[in-house]
């Protein structure tokens, strides 16, 4: 891929996103507007069981399918690659379906001694019936990410979110649930619905891709079944793992806050408020940073075949001074405007509370999402994983120990112990492979100034300003950004002007 195809790739997979991101974050106030607090709980965590299926139905399999076709495309064996995709499309089938076949079966015993809600038995059936797609379509983003055709993907992710809001609507306009239970059943309908049609684009998609992409002639692939296992399985096992305690975790939180002090309906509100209003709006601008970590897997992966460790430090330190310069500055617009967008897209302040609070976790949790992608293209997978499950396995011990005694206040405090937990860990190993350094005043300590200042700077400019909403948000984020640009752009060519001025003082 070139610099300039990979650009453009991720501007528009930015703008995918951002449009995934802003219909996801509307369609959770619409919906959180209809169910209220409560019922955004439960949905919550019926998605968590749910997703500890899909972990093992899809963990794993797009950077197998993607490390394999990048691997016979460099060694110049494209007519390999239909074979290669079209075994793992039988893997992934085989897996998908008997997961889904279990969870058909123990759905009624999934919803009764798990969730505690028996009528949330139909939500997880409904579910069941999307997990081949999803499965399917995963193996289909390896291989559009390794040809280079990620936006792909994107179109039939959009059609996705797109056809699963309107069929939510629909059904709620049409039948009208009048209980949570109910609620919920349209909306996962409505899920598995979009699933359905995402893997209808994506495959129409896909064989337009082997016609231009692939020769006629065929050849076997050799050594599928054993990339799968030495990439896919592994990741499987561990995600497994990793996505079982966060079930674990998920589900621990109500009942914690339970034994707190607050009855059933109060901590389910309560755990509804941080995951399933707070959270999505703090991942929301991760968006700029996913998009190109994405891009990201496939070059680390062909430098590091190729051993061009100059080209892989040089991917390294860039990306990670990127991720750090935009997560500091979306902490401080959190931190100082947190109250007005939960006010926006909620119409909730102890949404927005909740937000100004983990805003300190911001750059840590964003530069994960490229330590991540870097990580797995330097084939580092399972070191990642490995972090990934202490870090999950930490946090349900200290739910345990912790959350009794202090509430969501010991929930917050462990979120924080385990975001440096694992960014530590993580970001560590990376400098070690890549053999790169952070440079702290350059890449932490300067953007923290100015990012302060610049949010300080906003909030005094528009203090006198009434209008609110969507709006008002929008123009905070873009002044304090001007700002936070321009004392970032005036830091470099000083710096650059000192380097300069060095260089052409005369040797002695």
């Amino acid at each position: 891929m070139t610099k300039r195809n990979f650009w453009l790739q991720g501007i528009l997979l930015t703008a995918f996103s951002l449009f995934f991101r802003i219909t996801n974050i509307g369609y959770r106030a619409w919906l959180s507007g209809k169910i209220g607090p409560e019922g955004m709980g439960l949905y919550q965590l019926i998605f968590s069981v749910f997703m500890l299926t899909v972990t093992l139905s899809t963990s794993g399999i797009s950077l197998a399918v993607t490390r394999m076709v990048t691997a016979a495309i460099a060694a110049g064996r494209r007519e390999t690659v239909r074979s290669v995709v079209t075994k793992c499309f039988l893997f992934c089938l085989t897996l998908s379906c008997t997961i889904s076949f279990l969870l058909l079966t123990f759905s009624d015993f999934a919803a009764g001694v798990i969730l505690g809600r028996m009528d949330a038995a139909p939500s997880l059936r409904i579910l069941a019936l999307g997990l081949p797609f999803m499965s399917l379509c995963t193996c289909m983003k390896g291989y559009f990410l390794a040809v280079d055709e990620a936006l792909s993907t994107s179109v039939s992710d959009a059609m996705e979110q797109i056809l699963t809001i309107f069929a939510a609507v629909l059904l709620f306009h049409v039948f009208a649930p009048q209980s949570i239970e109910a609620a919920c059943f349209a909306a996962m309908l409505a899920s598995t619905f979009g699933e359905t049609v995402s893997f209808t684009t994506g495959w129409l998609l896909y064989r337009r891709s082997l016609r231009k992409n692939t020769p006629k002639q065929k050849e076997k692939g050799r050594g599928v079944l054993h990339g799968m296992f030495h990439i896919a399985v592994p990741c499987t096992l561990s995600s497994a793992a990793r996505s079982l305690l966060a079930t674990a975790e998920n589900l621990l939180i109500p009942r914690e806050l339970g034994r707190s002090g607050l009855d059933a309906s109060a901590a389910m509100a309560a755990y509804g408020l941080l995951q399933g209003m707070a959270m999505p709006m703090l991942f929301f601008p991760s968006s700029f940073l996913s998009s190109f970590a994405f891009l990201l897997i496939p070059r680390m992966a062909k430098a590091f075949e190729l051993g061009q460790r100059d080209h892989v430090a040089r991917i390294t330190e860039k990306a990670l001074h990127a991720a750090l310069l935009f997560g500091i500055f979306c902490a401080g617009v959190f931190f100082t405007f947190g109250g007005d967008w939960g006010r926006a897209f909620y119409q909730n302040t102890e949404a927005g509370g909740y937000l100004k609070i983990l805003a300190p976790l911001v750059p840590l949790l964003y530069l994960d999402v490229v330590v991540d992608s870097l990580l797995k293209g330097l084939d580092e997978q399972l070191n990642s994983m490995k972090y990934n499950f202490s870090d999950s396995f930490l946090r349900v011990i200290l739910i345990l120990l912790c959350m009794r005694f202090y509430g969501m206040r010991a929930y917050i405090a462990i979120l924080f112990f385990s975001s440096i937990f694992n960014a530590a860990l993580s970001v560590r190993r990376l400098l070690q492979v890549s053999q790169v350094h952070i440079r702290t005043v350059r890449s932490v300590l300067l953007p923290g100034v100015f990012s302060g200042f610049a949010a300080a700077l906003t909030r005094g400019i528009l203090t006198p300003c009434t209008f609110s909403g969507i709006p008002r948000i929008l123009l905070q984020t873009a002044l304090c950004g001007a700002f936070y640009l321009a004392m970032l752009a005036l830091s470099a060519a000083l710096q650059n002007r000192r380097e300069d001025t060095k260089i052409r003082l005369p040797s002695v």
